[in-house]
């Protein structure tokens, strides 16, 4: 053969044998595609001109008077006092304002009262709870694994707590991003950022898998990293892309992959912070329990023994002729058939703990004495000590990453072409050519490939990551989104209501430093803000019916209270609000409806034992332990999240679970004994006092003439009813009563 000709038939064969390299370089994109408003660089421009500058607080003002203006459409007056007071400290706090603090603020004469109250609410610790909770909704935080086994993490409070503590300390942006998508790189060592980069695990995860082969459950963890920071930090609905090219947005299946390709070595890792000395006490004080019920162990298992041999025998005789032939053959003489067979045979010979105790209910004297040892051990085994201190953390634990392929329609089997690490291509089209580089060299102990992908997503001409940020924050506190949309920015999200807003208030973030403290603070002092929700439906005719939505924000839009600031409130009225921070999750006590529904095992052992401290049960919402598959019954009624999937804004519904919950529930009626204590407890005995203190502790105002008469009549009525059914002490029951129905006011429930 001559030599040319061989030279090409190896070449071709290389070809044909090697799978096809994705070249990455940039696409070709329609004009269309490239206008799309999301994809096109941040842009910021010149304030509008407005006929009623005076009404204008700040920048802010301009825009949306603009736009309203051009509608038509008038704006609302501004709100009292203590509805603003009311507003802005639910929103940047969580929780309902002290009376005191209400007080303070309506009798303030100073013209910047309200913007003391702002610093000082964006300077308080319950600042970074509240936008934690708001950023945990994103990460999909829970602290146990999900699925069937649910499993506790017991480490996942450390990535909780230090949220709250980056935003208390008003981490810019950009960082607070490269620490959770790069942790570990960014700053090699080091806890915290270890810490960090929990954000990519908070979600869901099958750790048990079954027969789940190891290719496929990896590239589960893989698809709901890609998928959530895709949409919490760019606002892209890349998931849609895993299977197909996505069918709206410029966003084929090769940039799915490549932007997976970031985290193909990345590995989940619990790994350990604790000093040497606190793993060594650890171990000792683990010992020396194990070594206390390591008899009652032995005790059971002789126990045990003759009723898993009967049972293991009896399944044997269940086998068929040819497993009982496989398994006769030795392991190591099996072929892989063989193996694949005995080990489902193996697997059929198993003994199970629910047949092991159904087993023992016709033996009454083994059945007790089981159950007693089972006790007993569980007494032991449940004073360890927590493990030592670990980071919940994604890693990479090589410089030399793993070939990634696209799957053919989302299928580990059928491998496409090879791909590189980069940033979707509408993106960087957007940006200037050196913006991101395919070559990365990789670091001592990490592929560096997650910092450049955290350094691309920061950079100050991305054109998704501060807008993304910034309409979240709106949404936060406007009830909606300067984009409705706000984890998807593409094609089939809504359009932008404000779009020159939403570009200023980008750049506004970058030229700050990407502080977000400020962007709050821009947002609760702008006149828009400050409007009433309360509008007279006669004054503003032409606003209810051209803008029956309010998208353009000639009103402030009223907002019912999530389902922690319920919970919260609930406490704050009650006086009972422990406000201690941090640390792992707490177990109050649930319905028994609710343990009996999810907890089945007819067993000795406590599945939710409950944080000893009963003053534990009153801390904040945050702070309660997020177990996956229990659902609080107050949370549930108010479209708490499911935690399985990144929660980009909560829906709100109204039914009548909520009532039954908020008037039967034994979390609310112990709440309203408390109120009552408190309400009785204050200064002066007569009736009309208190009912004044009632209405402050529970709606931060004093009630009307109407609401003190009508409170009035209702105790005198409830007093006779308890007299009647010969309680010891019916006034003070009549009191119960009251404020039960106070903590179920509508008005208590939303933020005005």
């Amino acid at each position: 053969m001559p030599s040319s000709v061989l030279a090409l038939a190896l070449t071709l064969g290389l070809l044909l044998s090697a799978p096809a390299d994705d070249p990455a370089a940039p696409e070709s994109f329609t004009p269309q595609q490239r206008e799309h408003w999301a994809f096109r660089p941040v842009k910021r421009t010149d304030m509008p001109e407005v006929a009623e500058a005076r009404w204008s607080l700040n920048p802010i003002d301009r825009f949306v008077r603009s736009a309203t203006l051009e509608l038509g459409l008038k704006h609302a007056p501004e709100a009292d006092r203590v509805a603003l007071i009311r507003r802005v400290t639910y929103d940047l706090t969580g929780v309902p304002p002290s009376p005191e603090a209400v007080f303070a603020f309506v009798s303030d004469p100073m013209p910047d009262a309200y913007e003391r109250v702002v610093d000082r609410l964006l300077a308080s610790p319950q600042y970074g709870e509240r936008w934690a909770q708001h950023w945990l909704d994103l990460a999909a935080y829970a602290d146990t694994n999900g699925f069937e086994l649910d499993a506790d993490r017991p480490d996942a409070w450390r990535y909780r707590d230090w949220v709250v503590q980056s935003f208390n300390d008003d981490m810019p942006y950009d960082r607070f991003v490269k620490l959770q998508i790069a942790g570990d790189e960014v700053e090699p060592g080091t806890s915290a950022a270890l810490i960090a980069t929990g954000f990519a695990r908070c979600g869901p995860r099958e750790v048990v898998g079954g027969n789940i082969l190891p290719e496929v459950k990896r590239q589960e963890e893989l698809t709901g990293i890609t998928s959530t920071v895709s949409s919490v930090f760019l606002g892209l609905t890349m998931g849609c892309a895993r299977c197909h090219d996505h069918k709206f947005d410029p966003l084929p299946t090769t940039d799915y992959y490549r932007l997976q390709s970031f985290f193909a070595s990345s590995e989940m890792i619990d790994r350990p912070i604790a000093s040497e000395a606190e793993e060594s006490e650890y171990k000792a004080i683990v010992k020396r329990i194990d070594d206390q019920a390591a008899p009652l162990l032995g005790e059971l298992a002789e126990l045990e023994k003759p009723i898993r041999e009967t049972l293991r025998e009896r399944k044997k005789g269940m086998l068929t002729d040819s497993e009982r032939t496989i398994m006769a053959i030795p392991e190591g003489q099996r072929t892989e058939a063989q193996k694949k067979l005995a080990q489902g045979a193996q697997k059929a010979l198993n003994v199970t703990w629910e047949e092991v105790a159904a087993a023992f209910k016709d033996n009454a004297e083994g059945h007790a004495r089981r159950e007693a040892l089972k006790l007993a051990i569980h007494t032991i085994l449940v004073q360890k000590p927590e493990p030592p201190a670990k980071a919940m953390a994604l890693v990479d634990t090589s410089p030399k990453a793993p070939d990634t392929f696209v799957h053919r329609r989302g299928d580990v089997k059928s491998r496409g072409p090879r791909v590189v690490p980069r940033p979707p291509g509408i993106l960087l089209a957007a940006q200037p050519a050196d913006a991101f580089s395919v070559s990365i060299e990789p670091l001592e102990q990490s592929t560096r490939r997650r910092l450049e992908l955290a350094r691309w997503m920061t950079r100050p001409d991305n054109p998704l990551t501060p807008r993304v940020i910034v309409n979240r924050l709106w949404a936060s506190h406007f009830g909606r989104g300067i984009v409705a949309t706000p984890s998807d920015f593409g094609v089939r999200g809504e359009s932008p209501s404000h779009p020159e807003l939403l570009d200023w208030l980008a750049s506004e973030l970058i030229a700050g430093g990407w502080k977000l403290k400020p962007m709050h603070r821009l947002m609760v002092t702008s006149a828009a803000y400050r409007q009433s929700s309360r509008v007279a439906p006669e004054s503003f005719k032409k606003e209810a019916e051209d803008d029956p939505e309010n998208s353009f924000l000639w009103r402030m839009n009223r907002r019912r209270l999530d389902a922690e600031g319920v919970r919260d409130a609930l406490l704050v009225a009650s006086g009972e609000l422990n406000p201690a921070r941090g640390g792992p999750g707490v177990k109050p006590p649930i319905e028994k409806e609710i343990e009996d529904l999810i907890f089945t095992e007819a067993e000795v052992v406590d599945l939710w034992p409950e944080t000893p401290d009963p003053g534990q049960w009153l801390r904040r919402s945050l702070y309660l332990f997020r177990k996956r598959n229990v659902r609080y019954a107050l949370f549930d009624a108010f479209d708490a999240p499911d935690t399985q999937t990144s929660c980009p804004s909560r829906g709100v519904s109204t039914h009548a679970l909520q009532p039954l919950v908020t008037l039967n529930s034994q979390f609310v009626l112990d709440r309203a004994r408390a109120l009552s204590r408190r309400i009785l407890a204050g200064d002066g005995t007569d009736n009309a006092d208190r009912v004044d203190r009632a209405y402050n502790f529970v709606l931060n105002r004093a009630p009307t003439f109407r609401e003190c008469v009508d409170a009035l009549d209702f105790l005198a009525k409830q007093t006779r009813f308890h007299e009647s059914a010969k309680k010891t002490a019916p006034a003070d029951e009549a009191w119960i009563d009251f404020s039960l129905a106070m903590l179920n006011r509508n008005e208590f429930f939303y933020i005005p």
